[in-house]
């Protein structure tokens, strides 16, 4: 077969067999109600034990009024539930909702545990361990609606201490409420101290990994974005930066870290964010597949409606209504994937290639989330991999869209050279015919071409080289300098201030400015290999091909400087009162490391403005090793 046809096949069999994956755990899900008994609900602890989960051995109890105590707390068998479960999930609920659990300590010898909720983002959470005889030994007021100093660990997750003595058996109440009726799932977990500090540090050491994938893949689009100016990638690194975003908040971190004393704050924040995440990818996707003009209009304003009201899940953070905003952003969301996901497979099936990586990253990704809510639910084991299933999906998919963003340019770049190879060809034939039917013309036509050639490296208004041709000397002369080691200089210079020229003196003086200076560029460069380009509005560029010692030439881009400064244009918006440039000079000797065309533009463009920092007027220069 075909290596593209596999590939192809390949990218339209990852939807089905996501879809396959799904199904087998659903279809799992009688067998494991099936399976799941009841727990005793005592937990014997032991010094040996590191880790204990607590849910299988809990018993919950809903409190409609929120009005009781530990105290006042119903003791019948019959008002409290057991799960079987190790998450606690209550879902919407404006209750009140307690948990109990035994805890005893069977061995000889003290033993100190860290009991952790296994969340960061429940409202309200009170932890109250009694002793014999209903006598509270403590008390722990926390939860993501009270400031983080109140938890006692300092952890990202809301974690206590507690102490066990031996043979003695101590009753764990947890007080669960939320502000406005979204409670968050929590896995009560119970430590040894070295385990969990093992386990925090695992954690945070998975979760850093994870944020640098992002972190770098959102640095480099958005250096993608910098230089082709196109919105796709711009939209792309917004997904990624919200993404990291909601990442950062949603886990804790930011909690932790950066605003631990705003708790309504960091509570308002994540939906913002999500809503933000959500716009974003759906704009992304638009833009990436573009709806517009490759399905039909209807559908294509389906998936803009759907992108759009996500702005809407915004409003109700700035009234406090949490629970609100998480329900719109989930239906909105729902919305705007599912018309995505319609519009994706209607151009997988004609044969769309960045359809497919969409479907195949969105398929990742669904995948992880369905294992994840299986777990969740108690019907896949809790481990290292399906507690962050979720980031590893969400770590592939921003990695499958990133390649097929990479394919995308790829193709476009294919198709353009095959637009001029074609052009080419029919310019050529062209010539031929008309050489054949007027041999009296050919020389005319010789110039005209001529003509033509300097016209699509020449900017019309200065007679300098275009940023066309000045990317493809750049690059040229990079790679020479690689195979070789011959030294080279690069030059950026900006006429100071020449927007307040054009306002002052209009813009036909200004056209006129930039026509003196690079007539003076061009009269300075005596050599052939040496060429001054108009990279800009009022931006000018100089490539050098170099023998000299640096400070030689550091001498000859200043006499430059000086020549223009010579020309004393009255320029009465400059602080000098003459039109003056600013520049940028960096200088790659024949023994220096190599770099790309991009790093040494950009190290020229950082002296430039370096020099524009210091007061314009004059040159900044660096020399690589």
């Amino acid at each position: 077969m075909h290596p593209l046809r596999a590939r192809q096949r390949l990218f339209s069999l990852l939807p089905l067999l996501a879809r396959a994956a799904a199904l087998l755990l659903v279809l799992m899900l009688p067998w494991r109600l099936m399976a799941a008994e009841p727990a005793a609900m005592l937990v014997a602890v032991s010094a040996s034990q590191s880790e204990s989960q607590l849910g299988p051995h809990t018993a919950v109890l809903e409190d409609p009024q929120g009005q009781w105590t530990p105290a006042t707390l119903p003791q019948t068998s019959g008002a409290w539930q057991p799960r079987a479960t190790p998450s606690l999930n209550f879902g919407f609920s404006k209750s009140v909702w307690w948990t109990r659990v035994t805890l005893s300590n069977t061995g000889p010898q003290q033993v100190e545990r860290v009991l952790d909720l296994g969340s960061s983002l429940a409202d309200e959470a009170d932890v109250y361990v009694l002793g014999p005889g209903g006598h509270e030994r403590l008390h722990m007021a926390s939860g993501d609606r009270r400031p983080f100093a109140s938890r006692g660990e300092p952890v990202r997750t809301i974690a206590t201490r507690l102490i066990l003595p031996p043979g003695e058996t101590l009753t764990v109440l947890m007080r669960l409420a939320a502000h406005d009726g979204l409670h968050e799932i929590i896995t009560p977990t119970l430590w040894a101290p070295e385990a969990f500090a093992e386990h925090m540090q695992t954690e945070t050491l998975i979760f850093g990994l994870y944020y640098g994938v992002l972190v770098t893949m959102m640095l480099y689009n958005v250096f993608l974005f910098i230089s082709t100016r196109q919105s796709t990638f711009g939209f792309y690194v917004a997904y990624i930066a919200s993404f990291l975003a909601w990442g950062l908040v949603f886990r804790g971190y930011a909690f932790q870290y950066w605003w631990p004393n705003a708790p309504d704050f960091n509570n308002q924040v994540l939906p913002f964010i999500v809503s933000l995440l959500y716009l974003s990818l759906g704009l992304f996707l638009m833009r990436y597949l573009d709806t517009r003009h490759s399905v039909s209009p209807r559908l294509h304003r389906i998936v803009a409606t759907c992108t759009a009201a996500n702005g809407i899940g915004i409003l109700p953070v700035f009234m406090g209504l949490y629970a609100l905003t998480f329900a719109l952003n989930t239906l909105i969301a729902l919305g705007m994937i599912i018309s995505l996901i319609v519009a994706g497979h209607v151009l997988v099936y004609q044969g769309s290639r960045p359809a497919r990586y969409f479907a195949s990253a969105f398929a990742l990704l669904a995948m992880a989330a369905l294992i994840y809510y299986l777990r969740v639910l108690g019907l896949v084991p809790a481990n290292g991999l399906t507690d962050n299933i979720v980031q590893i999906g969400s770590a592939a998919e921003v990695l499958i869209l990133a390649f097929g963003l990479a394919d995308q340019m790829n193709m476009l770049k294919t198709e353009k050279l095959h637009a001029e190879h074609q052009a080419l060809v029919a310019q050529t034939a062209l010539t031929t015919r008309l050489e054949s039917l007027v041999s009296s013309r050919t020389q005319e036509l010789e110039a005209a071409n001529l003509r033509l050639a300097n016209l699509s490296v020449t900017d019309e208004l200065t007679g300098a080289h275009n940023r066309r041709q000045f990317n493809k000397d750049l690059a040229a002369a990079v790679a020479l300098h690689s195979r070789h080691h011959t030294p080279l200089a690069l030059c950026l210079l900006d006429v100071d201030h020449f927007k307040l020229y054009n306002d002052r003196y209009g813009h036909p003086a200004g056209d006129e400015v930039l026509q003196k200076i690079a007539l003076i560029l061009r009269q300075q460069l005596q050599r052939a290999s040496d060429h001054a380009y108009r990279v800009g509005g009022e931006e000018f560029a100089i490539l050098l091909d170099i023998n000299e010692p640096p400070e030689k030439v550091r001498r000859f881009i200043e006499q430059m400087r000086e020549a223009i400064h010579a020309l004393a244009i009255t320029h009465e918006g400059s602080p000098v009162g003459l039109v003056s440039i600013s520049m940028g000079l960096v200088i790659l000797k024949g023994l220096s490391a190599t770099r790309s065309p991009a790093e040494l533009y950009s190290q020229a463009d950082t002296l430039l403005y370096r020099a524009k920092q210091a007061g314009r007027n004059q040159l900044v220069s660096q020399t690589l090793d």
